[in-house]
């Protein structure tokens, strides 16, 4: 199976948690994120999903469904979840890959400097 990148767009109310990339990563340091990461041999998308929340945030996602999908300038195909449930209390268990974790609402969003330019459009677009 093919690499692919797997996020997760954890909702609570009008509140989406994001992820700050911490300063000495290599690529897009010091800008907000969705949690997430690469898939490993053999793990599908769902499965690199539920790994990366847990590494990462320490939370297991219980209701999901795949929200958007895009290509990345190295053609790795990055998938989109919005998980609107999950079991465990978010935490940053990551620090050297992020800076910090917030919830910040969905309004409030297009604040904030993204690794990805379409990410504030796209969190908008939620709120409708």
């Amino acid at each position: 199976m093919a690499k692919v990148g797997a996020l997760g767009i954890l909702l609570r109310g009008d509140h989406v948690l994001l992820v700050k990339r911490a300063a000495s990563r290599a690529f897009n340091p010091g800008v907000w994120d969705f949690p997430g990461g690469h898939s490993e041999d053999g793990e599908s998308p769902e499965q690199a999903l539920a790994r990366e929340l847990t590494e990462e945030l320490g939370v297991v996602p219980k209701e999901y469904r795949e929200h958007s999908q895009s290509i990345n300038g190295e053609g790795l195909l990055i998938l989109r979840y919005c998980v609107t449930q999950w079991t465990g209390t978010p935490s940053n268990l990551q620090e050297r890959e992020h800076s910090e974790i917030a919830w910040v609402r969905l309004a409030e969003v297009d604040k904030l400097e993204f690794a990805h330019p379409d990410i504030p459009r796209l969190l908008q677009a939620m709120q409708k």
